[in-house]
């Protein structure tokens, strides 16, 4: 007959999960969170950065070029600033100031900092440029997508509006 009351003499071994144990257990979930925390953080930071577009055109230089007498047309170039953290591929460059229009002839990658975009531009020779204009950038950022800003642009006292005044000025001849 088996006594309950009775201890038997063997022990049943028991596994205790000790103090120690545990707050190494705890320690190892809290590194794991932390770890995994700052990982997806770092993902959204990087993502962010391949998304960002700050860029600031200027007129930068006016080339040849020639008029028809209403109309003149000139080689020149944009300077583009990417103030963002990556390059862009700037695809288009195009814009308007008043009679003048210009638009990119070629494509760029722009690092960070300052690069040249060539445009011909393309003006009304009775008409000047009093007011900004507005340059229209098509851009490829480092994620792969086309996104399309825009920045304004001063022409009035730079290479373009000095091109303008000596292409359109009528030529006055002196008669005998």
């Amino acid at each position: 007959m088996l006594d309950l009351d009775v201890p038997s003499g063997e022990e049943v071994p028991r596994r205790r999960f000790g103090v120690s144990q545990l707050a190494v257990a705890v320690l190892v979930a809290m590194t794991a969170a932390a770890v995994g925390t700052h990982l997806v953080e770092d993902r959204r930071r990087q993502i962010g950065e391949q998304a960002t577009v700050s860029l600031t055109t200027l007129v930068a230089r006016a080339g040849s070029g020639g008029s028809d007498g209403r109309t003149m047309t000139i080689e020149g170039s944009v300077a583009v600033a990417n103030s963002g953290p990556l390059p862009v591929a700037v695809d288009e460059v195009r814009g308007d100031a008043g009679g003048l229009t210009f638009l990119s002839t070629s494509t760029a990658t722009v690092r960070p900092g300052v690069d040249y975009v060539l445009v011909t531009i393309t003006a009304d020779c009775a008409q000047g440029f009093t007011d900004p204009g507005q340059a229209v950038l098509k851009v490829r950022t480092a994620d792969g997508q086309t996104r399309v800003t825009s920045s304004m642009m001063i022409v009035q006292g730079t290479p373009w509006a000095t091109s303008h005044e000596q292409i359109c000025r009528p030529v006055s001849r002196a008669g005998p």
